[in-house]
């Protein structure tokens, strides 16, 4: 929560009128090592959009595929002989600009 706070990801500022804050909740891992001792203790604060509107919040999207399409993809690739490379963005979504100011209801 710290490194957020310094780097300026958020600010803890008061509700301003007619506001919409979504509600937001911890998750908790436990990192272990090869004998299962614990290294790292890590939270990690998620905004519950599984509970937000459409009319709220303006269009939400997350590309994804079904199973056919990428058997599709893949023997398309294999016919025409061809390298198939998959990646994964990891944390795209916070390199993405917000063209809105959006509030958390901190978790109790």
């Amino acid at each position: 929560m710290s490194t957020c706070y310094d780097k300026g990801t958020f600010a803890i500022v008061d509700l301003q009128p007619g506001a919409i804050e979504l509600p937001s909740m911890f998750q908790y891992k436990l990192k272990t090592g090869p004998n299962g001792e614990t290294i790292k203790c890590k939270a990690q604060l998620c905004a519950r959009g599984d509970l937000q509107f459409d009319s709220e919040f303006g269009e939400t999207f997350a590309p994804t595929s079904c199973f056919s399409m990428i058997r599709l993809i893949i023997a398309i690739t294999v016919q025409a002989g061809l390298t198939l490379y998959q990646f994964d963005i990891q944390g795209a979504f916070l390199c993405a600009p917000i063209d809105q100011e959006i509030y958390l209801k901190l978790p109790p």
